[in-house]
């Protein structure tokens, strides 16, 4: 009796120490993660699979397991929303460990919706407007449609947050091939509280081209509602910028009849 007693409190010392902490099996782990990435799985498995990493207390391990389920939707919406749901709860649990592993799942992944969720719910302002930053791509993306609307849907969340010094690096997205990502890119500087941000779009003012019509509505609303100055006076004869819509005195835009 005596030596059982003594093996129970061993263990229990263990258990508190961190000694008792049992590393997961890696053919089971492996296999879990076969089933959490396949869309095409038994239901059953995939829940018995999400489960699995949520129950593990290996945040290494379990954290990026569960973001591989946000990569793909089910045809099945309800089943497809409860999984996505159960799987952001199994990694908000960790609170800022799971951060460093978020940010690097956002930075490799074009599916952004569901871990910019868990981003949002884990991080503070700060945390997010930075992971997000890092995670647009500034390189030649025109070749891959899923990198180019990666970039969009940033830009799109980013319109929420000031970027302070960011302005500068962020009218590269002015010259992307794709009109949604100028458009938003637009969208996202107009906000911004930059003097340097009518600088950077005074030349969409007198641009006619079909491709960036939107664009350049977006940017004469600002030019008229925050009252930029204008500097290039001289392409606009008689200070016409178009029907109606005139340079003053002073390089803004005014409405004359």
């Amino acid at each position: 009796m005596p030596h059982k007693l003594a093996e129970r409190n061993v263990g229990f010392l263990d258990k508190i120490l961190g000694g008792g902490k049992k590393k997961p099996d890696e053919k089971r782990v492996a296999k879990a993660l076969t089933v959490i990435k396949n869309s095409k799985a038994i239901r059953e498995d995939r829940v018995s699979a999400i489960e699995y990493f949520k129950d593990m207390d290996e945040v290494t391990i379990a954290v990026p397991a569960l973001l591989q389920r946000f990569e793909y939707s089910l045809e099945h919406g309800i089943n497809d929303t409860r999984e996505k749901e159960s799987a952001f709860e199994g990694i908000t649990r960790w609170g800022a460990e799971a951060l460093p592993l978020v940010r690097e799942h956002l930075v490799l992944t074009s599916r952004i919706a569901w871990p910019i969720k868990v981003l949002k719910a884990l991080g503070e302002e700060v945390q997010v407007v930075e992971i997000l930053k890092a995670a647009l791509d500034f390189n030649d993306v025109s070749f891959d449609q899923a990198k180019v609307d990666k970039n969009y849907d940033i830009l799109c969340y980013l319109v929420e947050y000031k970027l302070p010094g960011f302005t500068e690096k962020l009218a590269h997205f002015l010259n992307d091939p794709d009109e949604r990502v100028r458009f938003a890119c637009a969208e996202l500087m107009v906000e911004q509280d930059d003097v340097n941000v009518p600088g950077f779009l005074e030349r969409f003012l007198a641009d006619e081209s079909a491709e960036n019509t939107r664009l350049r509505q977006t940017v004469l609303r600002s030019f008229y509602q925050k009252k930029w100055v204008i500097k290039d006076i001289e392409r606009y004869p008689n200070r016409q910028v178009l029907d109606g819509l005139f340079v003053d005195a002073e390089g803004r835009l005014e409405l004359r009849k």
